[in-house]
């Protein structure tokens, strides 16, 4: 059943969203502004003649202005073939990550200094992988302004933010979504010992496998493959060890510090988007 609040302020979003004034779209649709100010206040809909034109002014489809979707963070929802957890909401936008891994793919394509600007996986995510959806559906895909930071235990550059439709997660940003146990910040690294072993950062050497957290939130950030295997995946902040280096999640959900190497072969993917939900 349409609700006639929920489309106004659906109505409301998408127009504020593409900077038409109610005057604007109204003339593009060849109807007065009071009709407009009505649809927004909830106080009548669209005529049905109007909405196909409507939903192309808004970049929207009919059915996402008439019965927008209501999600909440932690919800796991469905959107072209993947399952996707809802990380965040506002007004009028989810950040989704997939619930697994899609695929595995090196973060750059040769062994050589990279930032996520001008990485092989990112042309990849924002061409081949973002074709996989629907007209309808990249509609719904928001184009975003993402920023990182320098590697925040070593310096390795980040390079110049980008603007992406479909992105990886930051290690700042794994930090927020997925539980903050404060080591980023103290730098309580811990390290591989041995095979299958850790140990903590009070140790007197590094050892030859990395630094990385390893903290309550191990399981939070764990993944699995599409086949349902344990996975690793890529982040979008520079590794610790050079720029050919990438940052990743271990398979323990441990987040490294030092990174990988980017044209690792055995990487997962883990794609996150903002999505328009209403």
């Amino acid at each position: 059943m349409i609700d006639n609040i929920s489309a106004g302020g659906q109505i409301l979003l998408l127009r504020k969203r593409k900077g038409f004034t109610q005057e604007e779209l109204a003339d593009r649709l060849g109807i007065t502004a009071q009709a407009i100010s009505k649809w927004e206040n909830g106080h009548a809909l669209p005529e049905t003649a109007l909405l196909p034109l409507l939903a192309k002014l808004l970049d929207s489809t009919i059915d996402a202005i008439l019965m927008p979707v209501t999600v909440k963070e932690g919800d796991i929802m469905s959107f072209g073939s993947y399952q996707w957890r809802v990380l965040q909401v506002n007004e009028g936008g989810a950040l989704i990550i997939t619930e697994t891994t899609i695929g595995k793919a090196p973060f750059h394509d040769s062994h050589t200094g990279v930032t996520w600007e001008k990485c092989s996986l990112r042309k990849y995510l924002n061409g081949e992988f973002c074709d996989k959806f629907t007209d309808a559906e990249k509609s719904r895909i928001i184009k975003t302004k993402l920023s990182d930071r320098d590697n925040p235990w070593y310096g390795v550059s980040c390079g110049d933010p980008t603007f992406d439709r479909i992105f990886l997660l930051s290690y700042d940003e794994v930090i927020r979504y997925f539980g903050d146990s404060g080591d980023m910040r103290g730098k309580k690294g811990w390290f591989w010992a041995e095979e299958d072993k850790i140990a903590p950062a009070d140790c007197t050497c590094r050892l030859k496998y990395g630094d990385c957290i390893f903290d309550q939130f191990n399981d939070a950030r764990k993944v699995r493959s599409l086949r349902g295997d344990d996975d690793w995946w890529w982040l979008r902040s520079p590794g610790g060890y050079g720029m050919h280096t990438a940052g990743s999640i271990g398979y323990f959900g441990e987040l490294f510090l030092c990174g990988d190497d980017a044209c690792r072969v055995d990487g997962g993917v883990r794609p996150a988007l903002w999505l328009s939900i209403q």
